[in-house]
């Protein structure tokens, strides 16, 4: 009997951001991701989600809602049955975009809680967009960008705390300390090399365990958490990209080998990057 493996049945990608349909069968690490992050069940057992240490359950009439750079895990309960998972990965300008309640998306607290219920019109939108990925029906690239927007602003507008975020005004992000904003800079910067947040504290005039603390306090995360977040994207992109080799990717990236690349890419997005690039497809 083989070693558990989740598949990626689909990954479609476009100005929204992305949306997977994962067959699940393994779990996930402590990640973050600077995306509105909403998760459904489209079938299986169910499941648990932990966001900041605390458990959720994933149930048919039960969803997950992540902030922006909100760290979560997914441990796996093993089963005869796997669970499969419509995960939406939503571009905050775009949601501001498409409605002008939601410009303070990326705050912290926009969604107040982490799991919430799934509506009778909810179900609907979710059996809809997951019968298309599973049937790669994307001739209407308009009608199915405004599926994903229905079922993101049908669980934004009825669970997220977007009434009151919208009296706080102004953005979280333009609280940082200014050597964190180097700090970002420099990581930004840095793809194509290992980060060194030992150098990157430096670089910014603070011991590690002051610059750990500052980071967190500013971002709500960890300095490698977010770095494994801009390596995670960054890997996307590039994957996106159907004739890059896995191998330059790799490279790219500061990984020392293939392998620790599929490894650390597995271990974040569930998927190895060769099945990840195979069946994502792009909505112009």
């Amino acid at each position: 009997m083989g070693a558990p493996v989740t598949k990626a049945l689909s990954v479609l990608s476009g100005a929204f951001g992305r949306v997977a349909l994962l067959d699940m069968d393994t779990s996930l690490v402590a990640h973050a991701h600077p995306h509105c992050h909403l998760i459904f069940k489209a079938s299986g057992p169910d499941q648990h989600f932990i966001v900041e240490d605390q458990a959720f359950p994933l149930r048919y009439d039960t969803a997950i809602a992540v902030n922006t750079w909100q760290e979560h895990a997914y441990l796996h309960c093993a089963g005869s049955e796997r669970t499969v998972f419509l995960a939406l990965y939503i571009e905050p300008d775009w949601l501001a975009e498409a409605d002008g309640s939601f410009l303070n998306c990326t705050r912290p607290g926009f969604f107040a809680q982490s799991a919430f219920p799934v509506t009778y019109e909810m179900m609907r939108l979710r059996a809809k967009l997951v019968r298309m990925l599973e049937t790669e029906l994307y001739a209407d690239a308009r009608q199915l960008e405004e599926l994903i927007l229905d079922l993101t602003l049908e669980a934004v507008h009825g669970f997220s705390d977007w009434r009151g975020q919208s009296r706080k005004g102004g953005d979280w992000r333009s609280a940082r300390d200014f050597r964190i904003l180097k700090a970002l800079h420099h990581m930004h910067e840095g793809m194509g090399d290992r980060i060194n947040l030992d150098t990157i504290a430096a670089e910014a005039g603070l011991s590690r365990p002051h610059f750990n603390y500052l980071f967190r306090n500013c971002t709500g995360i960890s300095p490698r958490l977010y770095a494994n977040a801009l390596r995670v994207e960054a890997a996307v992109c590039k994957l996106r990209k159907k004739k890059s080799n896995i191998g330059t990717i790799s490279g790219d990236l500061g990984f020392p080998a293939q392998g620790n690349f599929t490894r650390f890419f597995q271990q974040h997005t569930g998927a190895s990057p060769n099945q990840f690039q195979r069946v994502m497809a792009e909505l112009s």
